[in-house]
């Protein structure tokens, strides 16, 4: 009897450690916690800088429109840096420091297009276009498994 007492309190105590394992959030619960609310900013701020953005493109009013990805690449940038330097899990830090890597090249493929908007090259500007949704795709696979929400590249949110 005090054997099947001791073998379930064991089964107990065995149960409640994931519970209390689970309780506390782990460590990339904690780097997606604190990349979320620096990743949203970015994404309110690129609402209202790419707002009329479209509109101008298709009148080609190049020019007028390239600004408006200038300033995204500006906005885009300070992202990074605060990113960056964020604690990043042991286990994820290479693939964290991969995803920055894409980030970069997203700020770089968005002020390239800013520049050949400015030249009035919408063709490049287009081929770019496309590179960055390439990028983007690759950025959000690097970092599928966090469940990022406003760090997770979605074109369509800018309009």
């Amino acid at each position: 009897m005090r054997q099947g007492i001791l073998v379930g309190a064991l089964l107990v105590l065995c149960a409640l450690v994931p519970v209390a394992a689970a309780a506390e959030p782990s460590e990339r619960e904690a780097y997606v916690d604190h990349a979320e609310p620096i990743c949203k900013t970015n994404v309110l701020a690129n609402k209202r800088i790419f707002k009329g953005a479209k509109g101008e493109v298709k009148r080609d009013e190049l020019k007028k429109a390239s600004t408006h990805f200038s300033r995204a690449a500006t906005a885009f940038a300070k992202t990074i840096r605060q990113l960056d330097p964020l604690p990043k899990p042991p286990t994820d830090a290479a693939k964290l420091s991969a995803w920055i890597g894409l980030l970069e090249d997203e700020r770089d493929l968005i002020k390239k297009i800013g520049k050949a908007l400015a030249a009035e090259k919408k063709g490049k500007a287009e081929s770019y276009s496309v590179d960055l949704n390439r990028n983007s795709s690759k950025a959000n696979n690097a970092v599928l498994s966090f469940g990022f929400d406003y760090c997770r590249i979605e074109p369509s949110r800018f309009g």
